[in-house]
């Protein structure tokens, strides 16, 4: 706080540590209502989001003297585009769920605000039954392409540190040899 009692500090771990957050894991946003400020940026800061079809969303902290800088300016940019993030950020107007599945926000989309939660479990689901460190990798990738912009940075950071410890792993070799054998993959939790 300054001397006027204001907060001022926006270092980690703000908004559940999730601008700065250098995981393993992906995150999930489920969203069903109204999810404004605080809220759309800890949105902004996850892997995949699932909303409700009714869900609002806003950046309305312009229209308190406000900006929003726990990391979603820089990554909004990159998902919606400048122009639609000046938009939003700038008049701090309301934005359906639909339309931030069209601009590429929202990853999935629940007509029943009674299913997002029970949807996002699904997809996480559905990410589990896969290699739990080809996910670390695949995440891992996917984030130094989006944080860094270089898609050289991004292939060489994975083809010299990433790539060699998945193979080395022992998911790698079971994923193979399921493959060949032509049984049913038994993962085993990650050492990466």
């Amino acid at each position: 706080m300054n001397k006027t009692g204001v907060v001022n500090d926006m270092s980690a771990p703000g908004l559940a540590g999730l601008p700065r957050r250098n995981g393993k894991k992906p995150i999930i946003a489920a969203v069903n209502g109204i999810c404004m400020g605080g809220g759309f940026e800890m949105v902004a800061n996850c892997d995949l989001v699932v909303a409700s079809s009714s869900a609002i969303f806003s950046l309305p902290e312009v229209k308190r003297g406000i900006v929003p800088v726990a990391g979603c300016l820089p990554r909004l940019t990159r998902i919606l585009g400048l122009q639609r993030t000046t938009d939003l950020v700038l008049t701090g107007r309301n934005v359906d769920a639909k339309t931030l599945y069209e601009w590429g926000l929202v990853s999935r989309l629940v007509e029943s605000a009674d299913d997002v939660a029970s949807a996002a479990v699904r997809l996480a689901q559905e990410m589990c039954k896969n290699s739990p460190d080809a996910l670390i990798v695949g995440r891992q990738g996917i984030r130094l392409s989006w944080e860094t912009g270089s898609v050289e940075d991004a292939v060489s950071t994975l083809a010299n540190e990433w790539y060699p410890r998945l193979v080395a792993g022992s998911n790698f070799a079971e994923g193979i040899q399921s493959f060949v054998e032509k049984r049913p993959v038994e993962w085993v939790n990650s050492k990466l």
